[in-house]
């Protein structure tokens, strides 16, 4: 089967299946590790942000380089697969782990177990997730049909966090203490994304393949080729800041529902949710106009939106979750096509890759699009630990406990972290130039190369 030809829905729903473990992953941690460290465990804030931004860090550095071991993989079952099934299944298995801490050890040997466990889930996870995004690049050449797929992949993205945000609370209230209950959580999680990995795995045993491994490893040559990527380059700073927002707004939103606006804590799971549920939606529709008008142009007016509907939160007066669902839910509809153009435009920079240096390397691609991800997120949510510490939050204390100082905090951090990356990633995002036409242009470009190396006699 060609890359050429359109992708087999069958093949891109089982692939993007991949995804709903992913984002139960991202969802949970970056949403309820900050919260069941200092709630459930008792962890001042600043120690609780330190324990997970090591391993957070680690798995962001080590993303370029599995990219690359991806690249250089020789199997039946090709490149990427592998990874799939031995990344799927190990990090479901240690995910679990995480959540089964005993309470009555003392804070630091606490710290020390957690930072270890989330190290090893951190690795596994890595290789899951960067040979799975490179497949974007690998099964389709097609700069529309990619964007479809992404869609597809995003709308599984969305339909994790829901499952992941609404469910967590649940299992919050199915223990004795809450940490009994997280343990319940962390063991569903685990079970969910081991089956959704299994199930990428199984769905793409036909899916096409661009199969042209890289022979030598240079540490030097894969950074001299991503340093001179132009368009990755822009797409990835504004891909930082972009994580960077959604890190710090995901890891405080609870906070904001329970401490800030008072919401029942019952309803917490659906506040949380309303933002992935409106993307979810919103996914398709996104998906059209990014055909119809192009990747960059539909970025840079939902990356408006996110600053737009964040602002207002600095003045919503507490005891209004109506006015605050109605604002996440807005947020969500943004949310959808930030995360669909960026996820869309980085395959079509492979091509621009290969058309310099005639090697595909999108493994390290992917591997350091990830980097962009993951250390924006840690960053964002570290940000937000050092935030709460320094106004004064009191971990364990109920909304009542809380000083006006520790609550100011919480709106201030909620507001101006997220709103000023988004306003800088939107300019960086005007030097982006990689469009339909120039992505087009190279793909006939690297056609004539490789005729033209064909017709050379031996």
């Amino acid at each position: 089967m060609s890359t050429d030809a359109p992708l087999p829905r069958k093949i891109a729903f089982g692939w993007a299946t991949g995804e709903v473990g992913i984002a139960a992953y991202i969802g949970i941690t970056m949403s309820y590790m900050l919260y069941y460290l200092t709630e459930a465990q008792g962890i001042a804030p600043a120690l609780a942000g330190f324990a997970l931004l090591v391993p957070r860090m680690w798995d962001a550095v080590i993303d370029p380089f599995v990219g690359a071991i991806s690249d250089r993989t020789r199997s039946r079952m090709g490149r990427r697969r592998p990874y799939l099934l031995i990344g799927g299944i190990s990090f479901g298995l240690l995910f679990s782990l995480i959540f089964q801490l005993p309470v009555t050890l003392s804070p630091m040997i606490k710290v020390g177990i957690l930072v270890a466990l989330y190290m090893v889930t951190s690795t596994a996870f890595t290789f899951y997730d960067v040979a799975f995004s490179s497949m974007a690049a690998e099964m389709t050449a097609d700069y529309r049909a990619r964007t479809l797929l992404v869609g597809y992949k995003m709308i599984a993205a969305r339909a994790g966090i829901v499952l992941a945000v609404i469910a967590a609370p649940l299992f919050f209230a199915s223990g004795p203490t809450l940490a009994a209950g997280f343990a319940n959580m962390g063991l569903a999680a685990g079970v969910l994304m081991i089956g959704t990995g299994l199930w990428s795995f199984f769905s793409t045993r036909a899916a096409p393949q661009i199969t042209r491994p890289i022979e030598h490893f240079s540490l030097k040559l894969e950074y001299e080729a991503l340093k001179q990527n132009r368009p990755f380059l822009i797409l990835w700073l504004v891909f930082l800041c972009q994580n960077i927002a959604v890190g710090a707004t995901a890891t405080l939103q609870i906070y904001l529902v329970i401490f800030v606006m008072k919401v029942d804590p019952k309803l917490v799971g659906a506040m949380v949710a309303i933002s992935a549920i409106s993307a979810m939606l919103a996914t398709p529709l996104w998906i059209r106009l990014a055909r119809r008008y192009g990747k960059r142009p539909i970025y840079f007016v939902s990356m408006s939106m996110a600053v737009l509907f964040t602002l207002p939160v600095l003045f919503l007066p507490a005891g209004w979750p109506v006015a605050l669902f109605t604002l996440f839910l807005l947020a969500g509809i943004g949310d959808a096509a930030t995360q669909l153009c960026p996820n869309a435009m980085v395959p079509d920079t492979v091509e621009y890759d290969e058309a310099r240096t005639g090697e595909r390397r999108e493994g390290a691609i992917f591997g350091t699009w990830l980097l962009a991800r993951k250390f924006g997120m840690a960053t964002g949510a570290f940000v937000i630990s050092l935030f709460l510490s320094f106004f004064g939050f009191q971990s364990g204390a109920d909304a009542t406990g809380q000083s006006d100082t520790a609550l100011l905090g919480i709106r201030l951090a909620y507001t101006l972290v997220p709103g000023s990356m988004w306003l800088l990633g939107m300019f960086v995002l005007r030097y982006y130039r990689l469009d339909e036409d120039q992505f087009n242009a190279l793909r006939r470009q690297m056609a004539d190369d490789r005729a033209e190396r064909k017709a050379e006699p031996d």
